[in-house]
């Protein structure tokens, strides 16, 4: 089946990872990969370019998540067209997977696969990676999901069949088009798959004020594309830290972590739930353009309500200038509560670009 499979990756600055990317995609098998850069300053065209991709320069003001992915699918031929961030690389066996998805049901249109932690990525962000994805899949296999089931859907690592892309395509949204996709492709009566066998290395850490930042971000997209709101619950919210610490904790044992070694991650295992939590309070969103989110969140770390911003506006904020309505359906808060959390943890692309 060569040449029926065509692999995007857009990519601003992503040079740390890119080479052991595209070495495993060439692992794979016969490949069309293109890379759509909008501005690097490092070495990532030429990476690209010594790898055998095919690059695709724009302008940094051009990209867009949805839109620079509509364009990657339509530069390329594959019958399936997998979309991979620039620091997601692929396990053995991915390609394998992912063709093994598409076979399991006629309407297939989508599939996805897991994001593993690195081996330099906290216990923290390890389990809960981990745990999440262990959800799809309850006999440790393939799962096709249909209307109903979880919309859960990730472009850090995503496979489309080209013909459900041409019929939906992904929304220009400034966050979460992959979600956005996910959502309309089970409405639209197609299935889509979570493979566990298709997998990327994928996880990072970063300090409280990114996470927050990325939990700001991700919540925001997440309100947007299906209506969950995360209550302000403070009592809740402290047994939710207290029980997020303690489950880092009986992780580490499990795996024979020695005592010092839980010692040191177990304060940092308690900021990281507190950040969490805390921005799971969710300032009003008012315009999806990030510099508004930005201001937000300034009013949230210098102490002032962020809620009371927009002239008496709730906390759910006015989403009526968004391109699309809230949808209106049975809505899943846990389940969206750890989608947002594990793509904030994985590194899911922030709004100006790159990962």
């Amino acid at each position: 089946m060569s040449g029926d499979v065509s692999v995007v990756i857009p990519v601003k600055d992503g040079e740390r990872y890119l080479d052991e990317l595209l070495a495993a995609l060439a692992a794979e098998g016969d490949l069309e990969v293109l890379v759509i850069d909008s501005g690097s300053r490092d070495r990532s065209c030429d990476i690209a370019r010594s790898a055998g991709a095919t690059v695709l320069e724009i302008a940094p003001a051009e990209f867009g998540h949805g839109a620079t992915r509509n364009l990657g699918a339509q530069r390329t031929s594959g019958e399936l067209v997998c979309f991979l961030t620039q620091d997601a690389t692929p396990v053995a066996g991915w390609l394998a997977a992912y063709r093994e998805a598409f076979s399991l049901d006629a309407r297939v249109g989508a599939a996805y696969g897991p994001h593993l932690p690195r081996p330099d990525t906290s216990p923290m962000i390890a389990r809960e990676l981990e745990e999440f994805f262990a959800g799809f899949t309850p006999d440790g296999g393939p799962v096709v999901q249909r209307q109903g089931d979880a919309s859960f859907l990730s472009n850090v690592n995503a496979c489309y069949a080209r013909s459900c892309w041409e019929e939906i395509g992904f929304r220009d949204l400034p966050y979460s088009e992959d979600q956005a996709f996910g959502r309309e492709v089970l409405e639209a009566g197609w299935t889509k798959v979570f493979h566990p066998a298709a997998a990327v290395l994928h996880a990072h850490d970063y300090g409280a004020l990114e996470f927050m930042r990325r939990y700001f971000d991700e919540y925001r997209g997440l309100r947007a594309q299906t209506g969950h709101v995360e209550p302000a619950r403070p009592l809740a919210g402290a047994r939710e830290v207290a029980a997020r610490v303690k489950g880092d904790n009986r992780w580490m044992r499990e795996r024979g972590w020695p005592a010092r070694s839980r010692a040191r991650w177990t304060g940092r295992s308690h900021w990281r739930a507190v950040s969490g939590r805390e921005e799971h309070r969710g300032p009003a969103v008012r315009e999806p353009q990030r510099r508004q989110g930005k201001r937000v969140f300034r009013r949230w770390r210098a102490g002032r309500d962020p809620h009371a911003a927009g002239k008496g506006r709730g906390f759910e904020g006015d989403l009526t200038h968004l391109d699309t309505a809230v949808p209106k359906q049975t809505r899943q808060p846990f389940r969206n509560r750890e989608a947002a959390r594990c793509r904030a943890h994985a590194g899911g692309q922030r709004p100006e670009g790159g990962r």
